[in-house]
């Protein structure tokens, strides 16, 4: 009989050292699960602000005096790879968020007893954070495609109410743009030039690099005041040779 009874005792250690030595596994998995998806997440955000920073940049530079022309030319260049890279983290978030988990039963067989319990109350925890990691995911994809599209959208949002046009009547004099990187920065270069004596309208097209101008017709082209309003804004500008 003492030799059954201990044979049963080194069974007993060896089923709770198994258990042990399963737990620790499963949870580092999760971990690991858990760490990937809030990796994805963050480089999902921070490779969109990247994106966008070619726009967004030179204007935090430009309100502390500082033009930013040559470091948003280089990100302009970057910008088609920082917006792969948004992709991919996105879909690795996606991928680590909506991929089938394993079932959490590991604490219902520890117990005969209020099994059943333990069981609802991990399946309401896991729901639960799975739903909070889901609406995290959304969140972070919404924060990304304003990021990636901000560059195209921020000069409406600049200057999105002026309705005044070159017309006949003006003096309209054509000025080659330098140091754009985006949209956006039709809508600065346009309220640059505008703020120069003289100017009554402005049409700046950012794919052929210049600006349309509209002056006085009674007086001279403001060519210094305007160059130097361009300069002052973190842009060049130069009249075309005649």
């Amino acid at each position: 009989m003492g030799n059954v009874g201990k044979g049963i005792k080194i069974a007993q250690a060896e089923l709770d050292m198994s258990g042990l030595e399963t737990e620790p596994s499963e949870l580092t998995a999760r971990r690991s699960r858990h760490k990937g998806e809030t990796i994805a997440k963050v480089g999902t955000l921070v490779s969109a602000i990247l994106a966008s920073a070619c726009c967004w940049l030179p204007l935090m530079l430009l309100a502390v005096g500082v033009s930013g022309v040559g470091i948003a030319s280089t990100l302009e260049e970057y910008r088609p790879y920082f917006m792969v890279i948004t992709i991919g983290f996105l879909g690795a978030a996606f991928y680590f968020t909506y991929r089938p988990k394993s079932s959490d039963s590991d604490c219902c067989v520890t117990e005969a007893s209020g099994g059943d319990a333990c069981c609802d109350t991990a399946a309401r925890s896991t729901l639960s954070m799975l739903t909070v990691n889901k609406v995290m995911l959304w969140i972070v994809t919404a924060a990304a495609i304003a990021f990636l599209f901000f560059p195209s959208c921020v000069g409406v949002f600049v200057n999105g109410s002026d309705t005044t046009t070159v017309t006949e009547q003006m003096t309209q004099t054509v000025i080659k743009i330098e140091g754009m990187t985006c949209e956006g920065c039709s809508a600065l270069v346009a309220d640059a030039i505008k703020s120069a004596p003289g100017v009554l309208a402005v049409k700046v097209d950012y794919q052929k690099g210049e600006a349309i101008v509209g002056s006085e017709s009674c007086c001279p082209f403001p060519q210094a005041d305007v160059l130097e309003s361009l300069q002052k804004a973190g842009y060049s500008g130069s009249l075309p040779p005649e």
